[in-house]
């Protein structure tokens, strides 16, 4: 094999060990596992093609034990994959209304035909390069393909699935089960991640230099006002600045590990490509045109940064990757965000690096000020959460003495 193409499928589902058959990898889950009578899920299949060929995906569907009140369009789907090509197959699966409740198995085949012969360009196994990091957790954040994650594919051509039927019937309906397929990445996108990881490997000398505490801080200052104001949450300067901080340390702390630089920047200039965004400022691209993706990983640091001052994750990990979607999701595309995920644990995790990220004359104590009116505002919202409002008085307090 050649040249390894990247893996897309670790930045779209979590998988770091994956199934595979015969040269194509493949993560599966059913949304949601739980359904009453008269509901529907979804089975959701992430695919990733390692051959250099177009081929022909087979997906085989059998519940188990046979259950007619169950209904798919079709027993079996084919979905074509062009060469190399990521995407996801989506299977809708209808529960009647007179379904008995209780536990069943969802028996799925995966069989794949080349359109031609063809060569590898994905391994079984890939070390990653990343390596150990704070990040609680690293999906959706174009680590991956940019510099690895490390996964392990485990040849198998069937599996089974749980789905359990309990509640209240639903009303009856006529659902829509038509199966319907997403695109993710085409080899047309590999000129694009090329081209910006030349960039920023010909020009680091040029850029690193660029991305300074201070330019950072200032464009992160400004975009997170405009970003929560427009996301129905003003921010008051003193939750702007710790902000800013946890941002800033993000990028620093990726600076310093190996490969974090190409972490960094790569999903950043492959943004610019694509959007024609001028090149010349990796500052503007990072802490702007990226601002939702420094987002997600600023809260994973954060939550890192919890987990290793208070020996356990304040929320389990599904629950940490779910409230970083849903807040970078909110800044990129302005919807109401509620406080409690401003806190918890963006401002924890700037009030843990308050001290270790400062600007030239900042008095720590009057930002430490500055941020009391904001929590003097959300305290009642904040409060209905009691361990949060708890760790955020002793992170408060330990920041004001300098601990």
């Amino acid at each position: 094999m050649g040249s390894e193409y990247p893996d897309v499928l670790g930045d779209l589902v979590k998988a770091e060990t994956r199934y595979e058959i015969h040269g194509l990898h493949y993560v599966t889950a059913l949304e949601p596992p739980v359904v009453a009578p008269g509901e529907q899920t979804t089975l959701r299949i992430w695919l990733q093609s390692c051959w250099d060929v177009p081929l022909t995906a087979s997906v085989s569907l059998r519940l188990v034990p046979s259950a007619p009140t169950f209904s798919i369009a079709q027993r079996r789907t084919d979905i074509p994959l062009a060469a190399a090509e990521v995407g996801e197959v989506r299977i809708p699966i209808q529960c009647a209304s007179d379904t008995v409740q209780g536990d069943y198995g969802l028996e799925l085949g995966l069989s794949r035909e080349l359109a031609d012969k063809g060569h590898y360009i994905r391994s079984k196994h890939n070390e990653g390069q990343l390596g150990k990091t704070l990040f609680t957790f690293r999906t959706g954040m174009n680590l991956s393909a940019s510099v690895g994650l490390g996964f392990v594919a485990k040849t198998q051509s069937e599996l089974r699935l749980s789905l359990q039927v309990a509640g209240s019937p639903a009303a009856a309906s006529t659902p829509d089960l038509t199966p319907t397929f997403l695109s993710h990445w085409t080899v047309q996108d590999l000129s694009i991640q090329g081209k910006a990881r030349k960039q920023i490997k010909d020009q680091q000398v040029y850029l690193e230099p660029l991305l300074s505490r201070s330019a950072l801080y200032r464009t992160f200052l400004e975009e997170s006002q405009d970003r929560y104001r427009d996301a129905g949450l003003p921010l008051h300067l003193g939750e702007a600045v710790f902000l800013a901080k946890i941002l800033c340390f993000t990028v620093e702390y990726l600076l310093r590990i190996p490969h974090g630089y190409e972490a960094l920047l790569i999903p950043a200039y492959v943004l610019a490509y694509q959007h024609d965004l001028p090149t010349s400022d990796p500052v503007l691209l990072v802490a702007r045109a990226d601002y939702a993706r420094m987002t997600r990983l600023a809260m994973s640091l954060s939550f890192g940064l919890l987990r290793e001052r208070f020996k356990r994750d304040i929320w389990s990990l599904e629950e940490q990757a779910a409230v970083s979607h849903f807040v970078s999701a909110r800044v990129e595309r302005p919807a109401p965000i509620p406080a409690e995920f401003l806190y918890l644990p963006l401002i924890l995790g700037g009030l843990m690096v308050g001290r270790q990220v400062t600007m030239p004359g900042e008095d720590v104590a009057q930002s430490l000020g500055l941020l009391t009116k904001g929590l003097e505002e959300r305290q009642a919202e904040l409060d209905e959460n009691l361990e949060l409002s708890e760790i955020l008085g002793r992170l408060f307090q330990e920041a004001k003495s300098g601990k």
